[in-house]
Parts: C-alpha cells; structure tokens; sequence
C-alpha cells in the first residue's frame, strides 16, 4: 500500500493488489485477535472494484469485546492505538503509518452487533452491485479531493450525503430483496 500524509488526499485508480494485501492482513489479524476476533471485512474505496481511492487499507475488525483487543501485540506490529473514536465513543482505531508518517492501513474495530457495521458493509456492496453509483461516487472524490487536497476532514465531510443516501438505497434494496 503507498498509504497517504496525514490530512492529505490523493487518489489512484484502483488496484487488485488492494484485495490481495486484505487477504493477507486479515489473517494476521485473526491470528492476534484469536477468539475475539468475530470477522474482518475489507471496507471503503479500496474494497469497491473499479473506483479510485485513497491507497489507504480500511479494514474493519468484528469484536465480541473491545476491551479484549489485543492492543500491545497492534503495537508491537507497527500500528499506532488511537483508542476510541468520536462522535460516539464505538468504534477502536489502530493506523499504521509508514516513513514520514503516511497513512497504510485503518483498522476499524466494532463489537458484533454495532448497527455501524451493516452500514460499513451495505455500503461496500451496494456500490460494487451497482456500477453506476459507484461512478457517480467516485466522480464526487475526484472533485472533493481537487477542492480539499490538503484538508482531509472537509473532503469526508463532502462524502457524507452521498454515503448517507446509498445506505438508505442498499437498506430498501435489502428490505425489498427479503419481502
């Protein structure tokens, strides 16, 4: 991964490499995490095929507890704990950075069951079932990430109506696939 500086944005096109380098973390954060570890779900930009994204891995982390992470073997691995995550204090982050302090990997940890997680996920899927939104998605990063190329809280801020709307359209979508 050629990771990102801190509250910098740069997009590439995507790459296959992204999915095989997902295979290869998830592994080893199930052989940390061992029986806490629920799943790991590679999630964001990077999981949606065809779209560009910032070269940073999203990589979400299921937990039966958070307070069961294994935290000091993250740590001796490279990655930074970055504790827990505002606005509502649920999610657990662990970054690891490379030379010059560039964004690698995000690893979002959640305890099973966090409505987050069937957002994160119907996101994903929705936009990889549907080309065409992920298009119209990518077109906004493109232009967001012009605008906001060093102010990495405004270009997600950008994001967020649209990933509101597509969650809302992949809960419909759901819903009317189980009727």
């Amino acid at each position: 991964m050629q990771g990102v500086a801190r509250n910098c944005v740069r997009l590439l096109p995507h790459d296959p490499a992204w999915a095989e380098e997902f295979n290869t973390v998830k592994a080893e954060l199930l052989a940390m995490h061992g029986e806490n570890a629920v799943c790991v779900e590679h999630i964001g930009s990077t999981a949606i095929v065809g779209i560009c994204a910032k070269p940073i891995l999203d990589i979400l982390l299921v937990v039966r507890s958070l307070d069961r992470l294994n935290s000091t073997t993250m740590v001796a691995a490279g990655y930074d704990d970055c504790g827990l995550q505002k606005p509502d204090l649920t999610r657990y982050l662990f970054v690891l950075r490379g030379v010059g302090q560039i964004s690698l990997r995000h690893i979002h940890c959640c305890v099973e069951g966090d409505p987050e997680i069937r957002d994160l996920l119907a996101f994903r899927d929705y936009l990889n079932a549907h080309p065409e939104d992920a298009k119209a998605y990518e077109a906004l990063k493109k232009t967001l990430a012009e605008r906001y190329a060093d102010d990495r809280p405004s270009y997600t801020a950008g994001k967020h109506a649209f990933i509101t709307d597509i969650c809302s359209r992949a809960k419909t979508s759901t819903a009317q696939r189980s009727v």
